[in-house]
């Protein structure tokens, strides 16, 4: 074997290793949700520290953890295998990946720095790839056909978000805004102001991913009380934008150091677009036609057709100039 086919076997194995514990991590919460009612109450008293304090956790061993709650470390390898694990070991790495979610921007930059990657972009767009991957593994079409059709029959459509998810709260309601009525990006200074005269039945979506935005959460808690329709699009169904969710759509989430890495949340927005779309059938056709022609008549992009000579582009039949145009407006 050449040195490139061993480099290559080995980037194999550290990449697909990589995308277990992610899978593992995020599941683990979703894990816990769904046997926390078979759980004996020591077990549940291990499942409640590792959701509360999991930067704790990460750093104890099974007989450690067990102290600290007080249940033997038996109790806790029992607890491992409840959830399906192969023991305490595969726990610890799920909850040392989870513990990404409940870091600083500072704290997720340092271990970004010292987690010993060799080529940046590598590494971001490698993060990126494992979550797109799962993604494409996890995504419930079922929940998305849900979402669309009950979009599309919705008197109006309220999108919230906050700091970095408000560019996925735009994104979305960008789109759904050439092919359904009534869509709403919250305003982030008067949200229950707006909501008080929602019509019956709309539906209000909250997006936000680790760390969790209050102002999402308390939107969503608002609509819930006043018995609208409500959406959550975050990580997982332990996320709190859960609790006040009558339909959950959960995505994988890495971030990049620092950075929100929204790659796989993105793509999701896709398919909810497109799912409403193709639930709209042919009447979805006239609306972009008249779009269309609006685009035209007020050149609100360059013209295919257009060359650029200077500061003026000259087409078949028209010269523009684009900076005259901007004057005029």
């Amino acid at each position: 074997m050449t040195n490139d086919s061993l480099l290559f076997m080995l980037f194999i194995q550290f990449f697909l290793s990589e995308m277990i514990l992610q899978r593992r991590s995020y599941m683990l919460r979703e894990q816990i949700a769904a046997k926390i009612n078979e759980l004996s109450p020591g077990q549940r008293k291990v499942a409640y520290f590792i959701l509360e304090k999991p930067r704790e956790a990460a750093f104890l061993t099974a007989s450690q953890l067990g102290t600290q709650v007080g249940v033997s470390e038996a109790t806790v390898i029992r607890f491992a295998h409840t959830l399906g694990l192969s023991g305490y070991q595969e726990l610890h790495q799920a909850i040392s990946h989870m513990l990404i979610d409940h870091l600083t921007t500072l704290e997720r930059m340092e271990k970004y720095r010292t987690s010993g990657e060799k080529s940046l972009f590598d590494t971001a767009i490698g993060k990126d790839i494992n979550s797109m991957r799962l993604v494409q593994s996890r995504l419930d079409e079922k929940v998305i056909r849900n979402l669309a059709a009950l979009f599309t029959q919705a008197p109006a459509i309220y999108i919230a978000g906050y700091r970095s998810s408000y560019t996925l709260a735009y994104y979305l309601s960008f789109y759904l805004s050439w092919i359904l009525p009534n869509i709403k990006l919250m305003p982030l200074d008067m949200p229950y102001e707006l909501l008080v005269n929602a019509p019956p039945e709309s539906v209000v979506t909250g997006i936000s991913f680790p760390r969790y935005s209050t102002w999402t959460l308390k939107v969503l808690r608002y609509a819930r009380g006043n018995n609208l329709q409500t959406v959550a699009i975050t990580d997982e169904y332990t996320s709190p934008l859960a609790t006040y969710a009558l339909h959950v759509v959960t995505i994988p989430y890495t971030p990049i150091s620092f950075i929100d890495s929204f790659a796989a949340p993105i793509s999701v927005l896709n398919c909810i677009i497109l799912s409403i779309a193709q639930e709209l059938g042919d009447t979805l056709s006239s609306r972009l036609e008249i779009l269309e022609r609006y685009w035209e008549e007020n050149n609100l992009y360059v013209p295919p057709t257009l060359k650029k000579r200077g500061g003026i582009y000259i087409g078949e039949n028209r010269i523009v100039n684009i900076a005259k145009e901007e004057e005029r407006e």
